[in-house]
């Protein structure tokens, strides 16, 4: 496992404290035991696992404001890339939102594992009218991964955000498919897009970010 963790912390060059890497290798240690009995990644190769999920979390991380203080996760699943983020940025407050009920049970076991602070599990579906614990302020940032169209993260996300809160979302190549739709309309808020590859597994990814246009 750790030599796994190495190798796409080297691919993205980045580097990380001893302890954010023994938290990442007990995460991932957990996740694999976890699925072999409950379905929380279609990923059952250890390799693939860390360099696809740690991949995908470190591309996000890549788009995430220098100084932020609360993100939100929707449809985390087994906690990604909100829980990794968390993990890699510990000073931000994370909440983690899922459907799924055993999903969910896998996140709190983790959290407490690990002794994680001002990270909250969500165990329901966002609708967009908040959630206990939540900041006044609104949220800084708004993460979801592979959950539904860009339109239905937007339309969910923009009552929850900050002043200043931007929604990342990370897609396939195929996403601009959505874009061509007439009906599709982000007012006073702009959309921009990234072309990634993923390391190692040379997958092609594409970051889409909304934000302000004043910004």
């Amino acid at each position: 496992m750790h030599e796994h963790i190495e190798k796409v912390l080297n691919a993205f060059k980045r580097d990380i404290s001893q302890e954010k890497k023994g938290h990442l290798e007990r995460y991932f240690l957990e996740l694999s035991r976890w699925n072999e009995k409950i379905n929380l990644t279609g990923i059952r190769d250890i390799e693939k696992l860390v360099l696809k999920h740690l991949g995908d979390t470190l591309l996000f991380e890549k788009y995430l404001p220098k100084n932020l203080s609360s993100l939100l996760d929707i449809g985390t699943g087994a906690g990604v890339p909100g829980l990794l983020l968390k993990i890699l940025r510990p000073e931000m407050e994370v909440f983690l939102a899922e459907a799924v009920k055993k999903k969910c049970s896998f996140l709190e076991f983790i959290i407490a594992t690990l002794g994680l602070k001002d990270v909250h599990v969500i165990n329901e579906r966002i609708n967009g009218k908040g959630f206990p614990k939540m900041p006044k302020k609104g949220l800084d940032v708004i993460t979801s991964q592979a959950t539904g169209s860009i339109q239905w993260l937007f339309e969910l996300s923009k009552p929850l955000l900050s002043e200043k809160g931007i929604i990342l979302t990370l897609k396939g190549p195929s996403f601009k498919e959505e874009l061509k739709d007439k009906e599709i309309s982000f007012g006073s808020f702009r959309l921009k897009s990234f072309e990634e590859r993923l390391p190692l597994l040379n997958h092609q990814r594409a970051m889409v970010v909304i934000e302000r246009s004043f910004l």
